[in-house]
């Protein structure tokens, strides 16, 4: 396992590290037990991983991986204690950061503070191939932290409130939360909760594709499915089904990865279509 991890690492080395946001739509979507999820998966596969989590309580990633602490990533911004200090590391291998009260404080950073983030981000990242974020949306707006990640996989329940929440933080993301001028478009995942099958699901998805297409300009790419039922075993950090995508997800973020240097081939008509950030997967057809 020792040999195998190391090799992982030194295959993805070419690859800047990947910071990857799952946001809830809505309260209890599952966006939490995704989180988990991708992170043990990839740490299963041998890479280092870190997860920083901006909720609290019995049901946060911090819990689940069976950790605890008094102390917040706002506390190393503030230069109060040294970043290492807020770093926890769970019995999975995982790295955890607990961001809860960085993320209330996240539209007051001054300019000093906003200036430590980023070097703190740096600094997780160099240390990891994989940087998940557990974000705590504020009336749908994304912490600064969670608008500095590469990637958002929004997770929501196929309802009526529970797609237009989706849409509206999709399109937050996408015209207002940029943290810094890009020309690079931030690829979105979404993922659907508590429905009865997979085939509910992907029509939801295309439904929410087809709006954020048209009137976005960006495409969204499946994530995965929760069913309804969906539950967390009893001291387990996250079901099946979620685990199940985590581990879909991982290989798409690395296993599936091309070099950057090489531009992957575009197959039309809802086929593999070039991911921005170098690899490739399949878009559903829009439904109309």
């Amino acid at each position: 396992m020792h040999d195998q991890a190391s090799g992982l690492r030194a295959m993805f080395r070419r690859f800047p590290s990947q910071r990857l946001a799952f946001a809830g739509a809505t309260p209890g979507a599952g966006a939490t037990s995704l989180a988990v999820a991708a992170a043990l998966e990839a740490a299963r596969s041998g890479l280092r991983v870190t997860l920083i989590d901006e909720h609290q309580g019995a049901g946060s990633a911090t819990a689940r991986l069976g950790l605890t602490s008094r102390v917040d990533l706002l506390q190393a911004i503030n230069r109060d204690v040294p970043l290492a200090a807020v770093r926890r590391t769970s019995q999975h291998g995982i790295a955890v950061v607990p961001a809860a009260r960085l993320a209330v404080a996240s539209g007051q950073l001054n300019r000093l503070q906003t200036e430590a983030l980023d070097e703190a981000l740096s600094e997780l990242s160099r240390d990891s191939e994989l940087l998940v974020i557990d974000c705590a949306p504020d009336e749908g707006v994304l912490s600064a932290l969670a608008r500095r990640a590469d990637r958002l996989a929004v997770v929501t329940m196929a309802t009526g409130v529970g797609m237009t929440a989706a849409y509206a933080l999709i399109k937050r993301h996408l015209t207002g939360n940029a943290p810094v001028a890009t020309a690079r478009v931030c690829p979105v995942h979404v993922g659907v909760s508590r429905v009865r099958s997979e085939v509910d699901a992907r029509q939801a998805f295309a439904s929410l594709n087809g709006v954020v297409s048209e009137h976005l300009g960006s495409a969204l790419h499946w994530l995965g499915c929760l069913p309804t039922g969906f539950q967390r075993p009893a001291f387990s950090p996250a079901g099946e089904d979620a685990l199940k995508i985590g581990r879909d997800l991982a290989e798409k973020l690395f296993v599936s990865r091309e070099p950057e240097h090489s531009a992957p081939d575009r197959i039309q008509d809802g086929g593999l279509h070039p991911d921005p950030n170098g690899f490739k997967e399949g878009i559903p057809a829009r439904v109309a």
